[in-house]
């Protein structure tokens, strides 16, 4: 097999591809001695077909997916050993060199279109005047913080009367336009947390009501979200179209959370028996917390501002006929040209951030390696064993167990991207030497959610 490339652009290539007999003869002839052995047919024995009944039947298709076959390794092959970097796939090119003759085959030609990712540096420094943002962990949140654990650590008891932080448990029953219940329609038992739901006039409906009082509501305003919804009626979702909007809900019991109190039972309930003495120690230990979550967070804030940072500041171009029509060619429903030129900045743009870190892993060298992966399969194995209160596995099982996630080629990706991005933060920081710029936790969450 024999393959030439030709530029035909900056960054665009045809491969001329040339196979003779000797190259695809082979593979073809094993394949029909494979079906003349399978082969049944009226009247011969099994294994017996005659051969040019067998090149008849199948030759031509034999023929095909061999030199299929031979092309794709050898594209690859051809490409991998000249450090070719490709975007997309090679495309056949809609006119051929000459016409090939499948039914007397002798020498194929072939051509393909490249389109390749471009070259350029990167300058990775202080100069890109990024700073690390970080959550001014002050004593409302603290507090805050706080009083989320007194609940969460905190009991339920019955009350009479329903406030707007209490637990309602009932019955969601569908009615009529006229108020009367929808015979053969929904009756479940539900749940709802007043403190949750959005809707300012349903919530005050439901407050100041006694077990047996009746408040009609929409579901929609008193759940979450579809998921929330068809659990709380016990329905499909296919279900919800033809649902009425107005149900009665009638409630049975009402439950109201007690905070535990602040003090040792608490203190050792978060942080284990007399790790924290006093409550100043608490509030030190639980501000602690706060700010080791958000520096997480603070990372992956950085890591994307640094990105895109880089993506403002680093110019290359990209074969954009080629992704054009690669995008035409390999899409799963048809698009128009017009759809594709709509669409196109959206998609190049995203395809050079991804370049840029795909260039930044490589200059330094910050690939996922395999002991990594494996470290960290096992990590996380033992994590999941402590965090139910289990002994983590040793040795062979502990192996076996990280090799089972290692197995799963989605899990295995998951992986290779946190360290990745782990490694990523982690140079960015070193290299970078940011600033700390404090920002209240509202201005945080802004900043977070900015695209």
């Amino acid at each position: 097999m024999n393959i030439e490339r030709e530029e035909t652009g900056t960054l665009t290539a045809t491969l001329k591809v040339k196979l003779t007999p000797e190259d695809y003869g082979p593979g073809v002839e094993k394949a029909l001695k494979e079906q003349r052995r399978t082969a049944v047919l009226p009247g011969f024995r099994p294994g017996q077909v005659p051969m040019t009944i067998i090149k008849r039947k199948v030759g031509k298709a034999v023929l095909v997916n061999e030199v299929e076959r031979l092309i794709d390794a050898n594209l690859k092959d051809y490409l991998q050993s000249n450090a070719i970097k490709v975007l997309g796939q090679p495309l056949p090119k809609n006119e051929n060199i000459e016409e090939n003759d499948w039914d007397t085959p002798g020498d194929l030609t072939f051509a393909y279109e490249l389109g390749m990712a471009p070259s350029f540096e990167i300058d990775l420094s202080s100069k890109l005047g990024v700073a690390y943002p970080l959550v001014d962990v002050n004593d409302e949140l603290v507090q805050k913080e706080i009083t989320d654990m007194q609940r969460r650590f905190g009991s339920v008891e019955d009350a009479g009367i329903s406030g707007d932080k209490d637990m309602l448990l009932g019955d969601m029953i569908e009615l009529n336009e006229d108020g009367s219940i929808k015979e053969g329609g929904v009756m479940n038992r539900a749940t709802m947390s007043l403190e949750y739901i959005e809707d300012a006039a349903t919530r005050a409906s439901l407050t100041g009501k006694a077990p047996n009082d009746e408040v009609t509501v929409d579901p929609r305003k008193v759940s979450r979200d579809q998921d929330d919804l068809v659990r709380m009626l016990g329905v499909e979702v296919g279900q919800l179209a033809g649902l009425s909007e107005v149900f009665m809900f009638r409630v049975a019991e009402v439950k109201r959370m007690k905070p535990v109190e602040l003090g040792q039972d608490l203190y050792d309930r978060v942080y284990g028996k007399d790790a924290v003495q006093d409550e100043s120690a608490f509030r030190a230990k639980v501000k602690e917390g706060l700010e080791n979550m958000f520096r997480r967070d603070s990372d992956r804030v950085f890591k994307r501002e640094v990105m895109k940072k880089l993506h403002e500041t680093t110019r290359f171009e990209l074969p954009d006929s080629f992704l054009k029509r690669w995008i035409r060619e390999t899409s799963e429903n048809p698009v128009t040209p017009e759809q594709i030129e709509e669409n196109y900045s959206g998609y190049s743009e995203g395809l050079k951030r991804q370049l840029l870190e795909e260039r930044v892993i490589e200059k330094y060298g910050l690939e996922a390696k395999g002991e990594e992966m494996d470290a960290f399969a096992k990590r996380y194995v033992s994590d999941q064993f402590m965090q139910y209160g289990m002994p983590a596995p040793e040795g062979e099982q502990l192996q076996a167990m990280a090799g089972r996630i290692l197995g799963d080629r989605e899990q295995i990706g998951k992986i290779r991207s946190t360290i990745v991005e782990q490694k990523l933060i982690a140079h960015f920081k070193a290299l970078l030497e940011p600033k700390e710029n404090k920002v209240s936790y509202d201005a945080f969450v802004t900043l977070a959610r900015t695209a």
